[in-house]
């Protein structure tokens, strides 16, 4: 089997997050599946598409110093790009590809780990993520575009701990000494591995030789079509746009909290972070014993269908708050979502805390 093996220059950070879909648009109509790398030019802040930007950014800073935050397509949580990285992004036919998240993730991640093993690193696959000696040095996440699948990620070659702490948004500055010195624990680099930086064409070299062999496929050298480099400027400028960086901040303009509260004898606005197997950030303002409106925001990966936690957050308008749970069990048995983060059971978990919290409590 064919693929394409596309290399380009560095980009910036819209650029950077619309490649892919670019990409996803020409394999959906029958073009070849796509073996994409590059990097980014200068730094900029990476916003999961199911996130908050208010709740995940230090905004004075990355203002400050002229760092873009770009929201992509994909979910996942916040990430710092730098130069320091090397990217890649596979794009496959859907019907190619396993309908279980694990699956898909080691069927075309273990030709990255086999890369990184060939320096002589201790490479893990550990669910969309790599680590060495449990270290994460690559990260990952998958999205579905059309008849499309996209698997996104890096390899770690340079860590700078102090500009990525900085861009994000913790509760105090102390917290932020303790979140760099727990970051140099958790992350890892080629550079910390081995003490040097292996030249990205020797990287790129390594990644077609695993693929074609984990895969049993041949690579083409190859360059992007006019249609998909048409698409991906526009796509690119359509990501600068700040309706669409703020869109869930803007959707939820009066939920901007990380407290729970009672307002007066009707009326509660209470946040919780709940920890399924990624992150869930839940805001609910209830009002004579209805809520009012619903924030579900975190790193989890949606593969499908799109909307949906919109629609889920729509469905909960106006739903007495001790019936929660029947309407997040029909959502998810209507929509059958396929979800790698959280559960229909995490969820309700996570809005049974917040009804018990005393806020709550006094006003239901």
């Amino acid at each position: 089997m064919s693929w394409r093996f596309v290399s380009l220059p560095p980009q910036d950070g819209y650029h950077m997050v619309t490649s892919f879909v670019a990409v996803a648009d020409y394999v959906s109509r029958g073009g070849k599946n796509t073996l994409l790398v590059f990097y980014s030019d200068k730094p900029f802040v990476n916003v999961g598409v199911h996130q908050e930007v208010w709740l995940e950014v230090n905004l004075d800073f990355t203002k400050k110093m002229g760092i873009p935050v770009v929201r992509r397509d994909l979910g996942g949580g916040t990430v710092v790009i730098t130069p320091g990285e090397h990217d890649y992004f596979i794009v496959v036919k859907a019907e190619e590809v396993p309908s279980n998240p694990k699956a898909l993730y080691e069927k075309y991640l273990t030709p990255v780990v086999n890369v990184l093993r060939s320096y002589g690193v201790n490479a893990q696959l550990r669910d969309q993520d790599i680590v060495v000696n449990g270290k994460k040095i690559s990260g990952n996440g998958a999205m579905t575009y059309n008849k499309a699948v996209v698997i996104t990620g890096n390899i770690l070659l340079h860590l700078d701990v102090d500009l990525i702490s900085k861009c994000i948004r913790v509760p105090t500055e102390k917290f932020r000494d303790k979140m760099a010195k727990e970051m140099s624990e958790w992350l890892t680099s080629l550079e910390k591995e081995l003490g040097y930086i292996p030249p990205r064409e020797e990287i790129n070299k390594k990644l077609k030789e695993e693929f074609e062999k984990y895969l049993g496929i041949k690579f083409e050298e190859s360059n992007l079509t006019p249609e998909e480099i048409e698409i991906w400027d526009k796509l690119a400028k359509e990501k600068m746009n700040e309706e669409w960086i703020y869109y869930k901040d803007n959707r939820h303009p009066e939920l901007h909290t990380e407290r729970c509260v009672k307002i007066n004898s009707a009326v509660a606005l209470c946040h919780l972070d709940y920890k399924a197997r990624k992150l869930l950030r839940i805001t609910v303002k209830i009002v004579n014993k209805k809520f009012d409106e619903v924030s579900i925001s975190g790193d989890f990966f949606l593969m499908g269908p799109k909307d949906f936690i919109e629609y889920l957050e729509d469905s909960l308008k106006g739903v007495e708050a001790t019936d929660y749970d029947k309407v997040i069990k029909k959502v998810f048995e209507e929509k059958k979502p396929n979800i790698f983060g959280f559960t229909a059971e995490d969820l309700i978990n996570a809005f049974k805390e917040i009804i018990n919290k005393p806020e709550v409590q006094e006003v239901i």
